[in-house]
């Protein structure tokens, strides 16, 4: 498994304050375990929402924003990570690796 800093939507989606509600984001971790990913592609747009002040305080300008899928079977879910797509899945593929020269 690995380990991941996720940014975690908490925005309250009531649908009668669509409109008006604020966009609340907050950092956490998250860890993956590599061999239930099937995707990872840029996260779209949150840039822009860190340029707009909407993610926390902490994060440079400089950072990327990384989606990745993962379907356990039963089960699919999607995080946002921090880092570029081309990092994150450098980092899910170095286990991967390893192992296929293991097996040899």
């Amino acid at each position: 498994m690995i380990r991941f800093i996720e940014i975690m939507n908490e925005t309250n989606f009531n649908p009668r304050m669509e409109r008006v509600s604020t966009p609340r984001f907050t950092v956490g971790e998250v860890w993956i375990n590599e061999k239930y990913v099937i995707s990872v592609r840029e996260a779209i747009g949150y840039r822009a929402l860190l340029k707009e002040g909407h993610l926390p305080g902490d994060l440079s300008e400089e950072h990327q924003f990384t989606t990745i899928t993962t379907h356990n079977g039963t089960l699919t879910e999607t995080h946002v990570v921090v880092g570029s797509p081309d990092i994150v899945a450098t980092r899910l593929n170095k286990n991967q690796a390893r192992a296929q020269l293991l097996k040899g």
